[in-house]
């Protein structure tokens, strides 16, 4: 590779010093131990001319001490951030996210399992299962404990995430990163959405800085950690699986340029072995039952139209995945206010910087990393049968916010060093009121939000936890039309369940079975007001039945039909929306 600044930028990358090679210090580490000058703040003329260990390490100290208070200011912004209004918003809880809890409700009685069924020939990994358990076993089961299992998660993630760029970049561009992240739309909206993907970040943040520290330190017990947690991440999110081709895109890169692998043979083999032992009960579940697979092929963009039509489909969903960093991002409004990119308008610059910067550093071997993490997780968006999907973007998150920082921190250091911290927190404001604006003032005004994430379920299920059924058999029937035909809707369905779990028993009703509904028996039915043609077949079995009562939901209205000469009912009343 050549030159002081492809041997430095390997140090920060890969600690081990190289055989024969000097270790170089920034400008204003002088007379620093290495340690101390990979983290020394590069202010023109620090330390220069005092000369002397202590000065450096009083300085490095300082700045150590400034850049924790920053950290520390940034979590409790993040903490707002997530944390605001998070009993009313989001309003409602996605079926998808519900699933989730009720695997956490039962998990005590059924205990962990590797992968939960979703449907026919589906499943998801479990971990977030098994946090939800906890957030459930604290507060119940309510939307918010899902909810705050991912808040915490979007939080752990960000002193994870400044702990890896300061190794890597020094401490001034992990601050810079982390607090870009901290109040980005993606971050803030994701920690509040309950869905797994939300894990992604902090592993793969998390595993690089554990094989960062294992290059470093070199003790076994510490490859052997990186490795466990390199497989524990494959529990999160099926794209995490990709960090291996990140990996082993940085290995080659680094031995065809004819440097030594740090850590010894032994070391990797060690790392390589724990990572698998830890993923072996993923992999005999996934081999028990291979369909589970089954998803991840049908929202390829390979899978569906003709074979001929693949490369032009594949050229146009990457355009549109790289248009999703600045200029044209994810349109389904659970995800994003439709058609936000990921970035704002100055992050989105340094991030166009950072790009650069890596480019032309791409021998060293932390740069090869960015780029390598960024293009094998785009490429997980642009091959996703939705583009740009950044659910499933969640992998690319964290390397596009060290790339930017590490663009903005390039560009204010050659265009205003002396001024260069007030103008980063000068762009970290202006991100800071994008987020807000976006997620808390124009978010909320788009039209449907409550039935887009099912607040009229979480209502129903309420409603049916609250009220007496006085011995009833209860049914629930849901239904919805395509392209002409009805079709029952157990999906709609799964958040009425997690309300419910536990507490009163129904049973789904779908309409093809609605005769065989019992007569002799007293039953309920709840269903929607508008649902006409279910409500039909239930007057044409029970011509003495009735409907009771009107719950009355915003934009969608629910029913309840009463079959029976049982005891009164009397519907329990329930307030506005709330995901307590």
């Amino acid at each position: 590779m050549g030159g002081a600044a492809s041997d430095l930028g390997l140090r920060a990358a890969w600690p081990l010093s190289d055989r024969g090679t000097a270790v170089q210090r920034p400008a204003g580490a002088r007379g620093a131990d290495s340690p101390d000058a990979r983290h020394v703040s590069r202010v023109p003329g620090d330390g220069e001319g005092l000369g002397g260990h202590g000065v450096a390490r009083f300085r490095a100290a300082v700045w150590q001490q400034q850049a924790s208070i920053g950290v520390l200011g940034v979590l409790v912004v993040a903490a707002i951030l997530r944390t605001l209004r998070l009993d009313t918003f989001p309003p409602g809880l996605y079926a998808d996210v519900a699933a989730n809890g009720i695997d956490a409700l039962r998990l005590p009685h059924h205990g962990l399992q590797v992968i939960y069924a979703r449907g026919t020939g589906n499943g998801i990994e479990g971990m977030i299962s098994w946090l939800d358990a906890v957030s459930v076993a604290l507060v119940g089961g309510k939307p918010i404990a899902l909810y705050l299992t991912t808040v915490v998660i979007g939080l752990v993630t960000l002193p994870v995430h400044y702990l890896l760029g300061s190794r890597l970049f020094g401490r001034r561009v992990g601050l810079i990163s982390t607090a870009l992240l901290a109040v980005s739309f993606w971050a803030v909206h994701y920690s509040r959405l309950g869905y797994r993907t939300v894990l992604v970040p902090l592993f793969l943040d998390l595993a690089f800085l554990l094989l960062w520290w294992a290059v470093q330190r070199g003790s076994a017990w510490r490859w052997g950690l990186a490795g466990a947690v390199i497989g524990l991440g494959a529990y999160t999110y099926t794209s995490y699986r990709l960090v291996v081709l990140v990996l082993a895109g940085v290995i080659v890169l680094r031995i065809r340029a004819g440097r030594e692998l740090p850590g010894s043979r032994l070391s990797w083999a060690l790392f390589a072995l724990t990572a698998t032992v830890v993923m072996v009960p993923l992999g005999i579940a996934t081999l028990l039952d291979p369909q589970v697979l089954n998803r991840a092929a049908g929202v390829s963009v390979l899978g569906g139209g003709p074979v001929l039509g693949i490369p032009g489909r594949v050229a146009d969903h990457t355009l549109r995945a790289l248009a999703a960093f600045n200029l044209w991002g994810d349109a389904e409004r659970q995800y994003n206010v439709p058609h936000l990119p990921l970035f704002d308008p100055l992050v989105g610059l340094a991030f166009l910087a950072g790009i650069v910067v890596a480019f032309r550093r791409w021998r060293e071997s932390r740069y090869a990393l960015l780029l390598i993490w960024l293009g094998v997780f785009t490429l997980v968006v642009a091959l996703s049968d939705r583009t740009p999907h950044m659910l499933r973007g969640s992998g690319l998150v964290p390397a596009a916010f060290l790339l930017a920082a590490v663009g903005l921190d390039a560009v204010l250091q050659k265009l205003w060093p002396r001024r260069a911290a007030l103008a980063a927190t000068a762009v970290w404001v202006v991100s800071l009121a994008w987020t807000a604006t976006f997620y808390f003032a124009v978010y909320p005004t788009l039209p449907n939000l409550y039935l887009e994430y099912m607040g009229d379920r979480v209502d129903v299920g309420r409603f049916i936890d609250a009220s007496d059924w006085y011995g009833r058999q209860l049914y629930v029937g849901i239904t919805y039309t395509r392209n002409g035909k009805v079709n029952p809707d157990p999906f709609r369905a799964t958040p009425i369940q997690y309300m419910t779990e536990g507490h009163v028993a129904w049973t789904f009703l779908d309409y093809r079975r609605v005769g065989d509904l019992p007569a002799g028996v007293p039953i309920a039915v709840v269903v929607d007001a508008k649902d006409s043609f279910l409500l039909a077949k239930l007057a044409q079995r029970f011509p003495d039945g009735r409907v009771a009562y009107i719950l009355p939901l915003p934009q969608r209205p629910v029913v309840v039909f009463l079959h029976d000469a049982g005891g009164p009912f009397h519907p329990a009343s329930i307030g506005p929306y709330s995901n307590w």
